[in-house]
């Protein structure tokens, strides 16, 4: 910590960036404590004493950091949401690399099943207005809507993509595809959630594309 001088000539506290990254660090260990737990147990199996255990630290220490069970949730879900993200590549690569890149964060999903359960067990509970991840989730389907259609709108302006394909559209509905056949997915772990996408995905990029291709080139 060091000492400021405010107005009355006073010291006010304040923390150094060694105690921040300390601060940062404890959050960390917090939310890879309970990104394991929520996914191995369930998040309602799950106790908050249960997660300060695995992290190291009491209850009180963890309420410092996330001041209630379901601010840690939010952060859990926020932590895997941005690791995911930050190896997308950009819209602008088009159609064929944004699907291959759902393709690829699926197969992950298939290997963590804990974690994409949970992930869907929360986005249908949050379906109720009142729930605490009710924000998070309207605006995560934004983002992806988004982010297809840019991707599909970048295509189309490459000339891969016919002119008259609706960008929001397809964007929509390769949210629909991917979210719905993972539903099926997580109730029967037979059904082959990679395959079937992958199966969708390539009717989906032969309507479309002008090459005579379909999820590769011709």
């Amino acid at each position: 910590m060091t000492d400021d001088l405010i107005g009355n000539g006073k010291r006010r506290r304040r923390r150094t960036t060694g105690s921040y990254a300390a601060a940062d660090a404890r959050r960390a260990t917090v939310v890879g404590a309970a990104s394991r737990l929520f996914a191995e147990q369930g998040y309602h199996q799950t106790s908050l004493a249960q997660v300060a255990s695995a992290a190291g630290m009491s209850q009180t220490g963890l309420l410092h950091h996330f001041k209630g069970k379901d601010v840690l949730l939010l952060a859990v879900l926020e932590f895997h949401d941005r690791s995911q993200a930050s190896r997308f590549d950009p819209p602008a690569r088009g159609l064929r690399r944004l699907l291959e890149h759902m393709l690829e964060v699926l197969r992950e999903e298939v290997n963590s099943p804990g974690l994409t359960r949970l992930f869907a067990t929360t986005a249908s509970e949050a379906t109720d207005p009142t729930h605490p991840a009710h924000d998070y989730f309207r605006r995560r389907f934004e983002l992806m809507r988004e982010n297809n259609a840019r991707a599909v709108r970048a295509s189309v302006e490459a000339g891969l993509v016919r002119s008259d394909v609706a960008p929001e559209a397809l964007g929509r509905a390769l949210v629909a595809v991917a979210d719905g056949l993972t539903a099926q997915w997580l109730i029967d772990p037979s059904f082959d959630v990679v395959k079937h996408v992958r199966d969708h995905f390539e009717v989906m990029m032969r309507g479309v594309v002008t090459d005579g291709g379909g999820l590769t080139p011709p």
